[in-house]
Parts: C-alpha cells; sequence; structure tokens
C-alpha cells in the first residue's frame, strides 16, 4: 500500500473515532433462520456498524418473518416504516421487475460468476434497479444453487419433473423455468411453504443445504433432493431509501461499508458450512442425486422459458446490459 493511501486511511479512522452519532436503534427484519445465511449477513452488519459507531447506532434482529413475511417487510421498507430488511430477490422484484433478470434459469454456471455478477459493474446496474424502486442494496447474500427436491422419487432426468408439484415464490421467471422444465410450479408465500410441503399441497421445493437444514425440510417429507444447477439463490439485504437519505454523510459511508463487509463475511460462510450441511442431511437419510443430462435442462430454459420471461426482466435490451456488464455474450431470441 501506497504512503498516501495509508496516510488516507490513518485520517478517516481519526475523524470516523472522534465522530459521535445520534444514539439510534434501528430493525432488521430477516426471513430465515438465526443460523440461516440470512442470519450470517444480519449479524455482520449489525456488529460491523456497532463497532464502527462506538456503540451510538445499535440494531434490533428479527428473525424467522417475525415482523411479516419477506413481501410484506420489503413493501415497509421501501415505505420507510422497516429501515433494513433481508429476503429473496423474488420478493424484491415485484418492485423493480428487472431485478428479475437474477432469476433468469441457467443465467450463472457457478459460484465465481456470481460474485462477479454481484459485484463491479454489474451490482451498479443492479444497484440503479434497486434505487429507482426505493432501496439500496447494501450487501447479496449467497445462499447456494436452489436444488431442487420432493417427496416423491429422485429427479435425475427431465422427465421426472413430469406430475410433481413444486412450490416457488411470486416470480412470473421461476414459475416459466418450472414449467419449461416440465413440472407444475405452485406460487406459495415463505412462511407457508412448510406447512405446505407438510401436509401435501405440493411436493417439492428449491433451496440450498444450509437453507433446507435450518427449514427443517427434511421433516416436512423431503427425502429426495437433485442438484440442479438451474438459478442461484441470492438474498439482498437492503436499507429504505428515505431512511437512508436522512443519515449523516459519515453513517452512510458505514452502512455501505457494513454491507461490503457482509457480503464477504456471508460469501466465506457458505464456502465453508454448505458441504458440512449436506454430509449432515446425508446421514440423516437425504438421498441427493446429480443430473444425466443438465445440458437438457439448460437448453429448455434458453430456448423455452428465457424467451417467455424476457419482457418481464425489462426485455432483451436490460438482458444483454446484465450480460455485458458481467462480460458474457449478449442473448438473442432464436439464436
Amino acid at each position: 500500500m501506497s504512503l498516501k493511501k495509508l496516510l488516507t486511511l490513518v485520517v478517516a479512522f481519526v475523524f470516523m473515532a472522534g465522530t459521535a452519532f445520534a444514539a439510534t436503534t434501528y430493525d432488521i427484519a430477516v426471513g430465515d433462520p438465526e443460523d440461516s445465511e440470512q442470519g450470517v449477513a444480519a449479524k455482520a452488519f449489525k456488529d460491523y456498524v456497532e463497532k464502527a459507531t462506538n456503540g451510538d447506532v445499535q440494531f434490533k434482529l428479527f428473525f424467522n418473518g417475525q415482523l411479516g413475511d419477506e413481501s410484506e417487510a420489503f413493501k415497509n421498507v421501501q415505505r420507510g416504516s422497516i429501515p433494513f430488511a433481508v429476503g429473496g430477490i423474488a420478493n424484491l422484484v415485484p418492485f423493480d421487475k428487472r431485478l428479475g433478470i437474477l432469476n433468469l434459469p441457467y443465467l450463472f454456471e457457478n459460484l465465481d460468476e456470481v460474485v462477479v455478477g454481484t459485484n463491479g459493474k454489474p451490482a451498479e446496474l443492479l444497484q440503479s434497479f434497486a434505487l429507482k424502486a426505493g432501496f439500496r442494496v447494501l450487501c447479496w447474500t449467497y445462499t447456494d444453487f436452489r436444488y431442487i427436491s420432493n417427496s416423491k422419487h429422485p429427479i435425475k432426468k427431465l422427465d421426472d419433473m413430469k406430475d410433481l408439484k413444486f412450490r416457488v415464490p411470486q416470480s412470473p421467471v421461476l414459475i416459466e423455468a418450472y414449467k419449461a422444465f416440465g413440472g407444475s410450479p405452485v406460487p406459495i408465500s415463505w412462511a407457508e411453504t412448510f406447512t405446505a410441503l407438510q401436509q401435501g399441497v405440493v411436493d417439492g421445493q428449491c433451496y440450498g443445504y444450509i437453507g433446507f437444514k435450518t427449514m427443517k425440510f427434511d421433516e416436512a417429507k423431503q427425502k429426495y433432493l437433485s442438484e440442479v444447477h438451474y438459478t442461484y439463490q441470492l438474498q439482498p439485504l437492503v436499507v429504505s431509501e428515505r431512511v437512508f437519505k436522512k443519515m449523516t454523510p459519515e453513517l452512510q459511508k458505514i452502512i455501505v461499508d457494513g454491507g461490503i463487509f457482509a457480503q464477504e463475511t456471508v460469501l466465506n460462510f457458505e464456502k465453508a458450512e454448505a458441504q458440512k450441511a449436506k454430509d449432515e442431511l446425508i446421514a440423516k437419510g437425504l438421498i441427493v442425486d446429480q443430473l444425466e443430462d443438465e445440458a437438457a435442462w439448460k437448453e429448455a430454459a434458453l430456448q423455452k422459458a428465457w424467451p417467455n420471461i424476457a419482457d418481464q426482466v425489462g426485455g432483451e435490451a436490460t438482458i444483454n446490459e446484465y450480460l455485458k456488464a458481467m462480460g458474457k455474450p449478449e442473448w438473442h431470441p432464436g439464436k
């Protein structure tokens, strides 16, 4: 590090250390349990900001949708009645459909691409969409690919999806994806998912290993899981832009830096803990399968789902703007 950069950091630290912040307590609505990736992100953010403000700014965390389901929590964040919330991206899409780009099936090939797509220019583009809707994304919570589980039988190929009903969020993109795969999507709120699985309203759902474990889906008849890499579950930690604008510039910087810290923390947590969760679930009886024909799934997504949902995520131009920001080839229907 250059002497100039070091001096700048020292000056900034001294300035912050001598800055007093008005005593304030903010609520953070968290959709998932405390030991989930959402919980890790929220706690990392809380710890960073409270330490950086010498405890002047405090946070109360409300897990398991205590402040309402994720859709309701995001509505209240938009209004400013709840300052912060963490939830699945599908529940933020209704406020700006362009954020639905992140749900496009087979948009990301692997975790490295997900990280690229949530930092730098891609993140700036997504932030512009969120700000239009009244939110500021502080952290992208990484929660693994949405692997498909069900109570009936193993899914090893595309034909195995037939006659199965799957819980999906209120996401037109994911609904079209499941139709392209031959399954029957049923929109159900996250808060009602466990009961719907347990009572047989639907046969299956989709989530990563840590989320599957923390939600105890193995106790809701979910016996079979297939590692389908069709979509990566991103869950933004957002602050109401109305609330953010009322903060001092000094606190705004700390809030933004806290989000960066939380995103790095949850990424490391995901990398370290997902395999452990998988091993524990297998030991308890979960049957995990790999696809024999994932290329066919990807082809179905690009040829059937993408053309049907392009307009619902801002159109071909918006999709290609994001792909360009990621350094990926453009997409054109029929090609």
